[in-house]
């Protein structure tokens, strides 16, 4: 059980080699006597008994009088925190992928108290702007007495300037930034929605985004990976297709909807002679919108302008309006599982460098009948 403690404190050093012989031992098993610990790890009884005093405050240890150190037979027990920004389930930009992330993340707790010693504890988190203390006071309160063996977080930033070595929880990210994230692969999306429409003949091929405030959405690696890959094809980029919808100044915010709608009129209106004869879209319910102006406008899907479009898989959007399009989709439950599955990762030790889990999009499949781009 001797080892140098280098660096660390003898403090950490005597309470990382008590927990580590708790798990080796296993719940219910009982440690050395007290004599026999200091002798063990060449310590004090002073530095001992803290680091015994915060093995019973993590319930990890237990002390009986007269009886000796006992490891406790919840050790295996854990509590995963999973905070959600509640400001994604209700707005403008509000979409039904937000509800569907929140289900499949209840779906995968209840299993996971039914069939692991574990509980999850949901809270919704409102948007702070203080970029350093980001967290409620009683949520922060919690990590810090350590709570929760690991945290998820959809929208809530939880870094505050740590290094990974100093978190105190590990905590797996969603549409917000920390040392360990799962995201959309939006440059891969874009490469493979480009390469569609250039294989569906296209040569004047645009993209259309919308104006939000999530990262994945916003950034510009699907334009970065569509004009890699027009080049490769020897195909112009036109700069004016590359189209982030327009908010007026006179509106503070339009729905996702509103902004596929007036985009699509803009461009295609009758005042505007050049036009794109493929366009992806990069929201589904950017394309919703979009679909009602082209269908005003009698523009045939298809026939006249080829689009090829993001979606989530399950989602409603879009539903039966898609026979004539090509389909790019997301699934809420391979992100849930992605997040699950690493936070398992960090909750097992040691500490893994900054992480970040890209998902790919899949080509919606259609009946056999239906005749699609493969």
């Amino acid at each position: 059980m001797k080892s140098q403690l280098k660096a660390e404190t003898k403090f950490e050093g005597i309470y990382k080699q008590l927990r580590e012989l708790a798990f080796t031992r296993g719940p219910g098993a009982k440690l050395p006597t007290i004599r026999q610990l200091c002798d063990e790890l060449s310590t004090t009884r002073v530095t001992l008994s803290d680091a015994l005093n915060k093995l019973e405050a993590e319930q990890i240890l237990y002390r009986k009088e007269r009886q000796g150190i006992f490891v406790s037979s919840t050790i295996y027990h854990k509590t995963i925190g999973i905070l959600f920004d509640s400001s994604l389930l209700s707005g403008p930009a509000a979409s039904p992928f937000w509800s569907m992330l929140w289900i499949n993340l209840e779906q995968e707790a209840q299993q996971r108290t039914a069939y692991r010693d574990e509980i999850c504890m949901f809270r919704f988190v409102k948007s702070i702007s203080d970029h350093i203390n980001p967290l409620p006071y009683d949520v922060q309160e919690m990590i810090e007495s350590k709570k929760f063996n690991g945290l998820l977080a959809v929208g809530v930033p939880t870094i505050m300037g740590q290094s990974c070595e100093d978190m105190q929880v590990p905590c797996v990210s969603f549409a917000a930034n920390s040392h360990w994230n799962v995201t959309l692969d939006s440059r891969e999306l874009g490469r493979m929605a480009t390469l569609a429409l250039i294989q569906q003949n296209c040569k004047r091929i645009g993209i259309w985004t919308p104006t939000v405030q999530y990262p994945y959405l916003e950034d510009r690696e699907p334009i970065l990976a569509m004009r890699q890959l027009l080049n490769e094809h020897k195909l112009p980029y036109y700069p004016e297709f590359t189209r982030q919808s327009y908010v007026p100044p006179s509106q503070k915010t339009l729905t996702l909807q509103e902004q596929g709608y007036l985009l699509a009129k803009e461009v295609f209106g009758t005042f505007n002679p050049t036009r794109p004869d493929g366009i992806f879209i990069s929201n589904d319910m950017m394309t919703d919108g979009a679909l009602v102006a082209l269908e005003e406008l009698g523009i045939r899907i298809g026939q006249d302008v080829n689009i090829v479009t993001h979606a989530n898989a399950g989602s409603p959007i879009l539903f039966g309006r898609t026979k004539d399009m090509t389909v790019f989709e997301f699934d809420p439950a391979y992100i849930v599982q992605a997040m699950f599955s690493l936070l398992d990762q960090l909750m097992l030790g040691p500490v893994l460098p900054t992480t970040t889990i890209r998902l790919r999009p899949q080509l919606r499949q259609y009946p056999l009948s239906s005749t699609r781009f493969i």
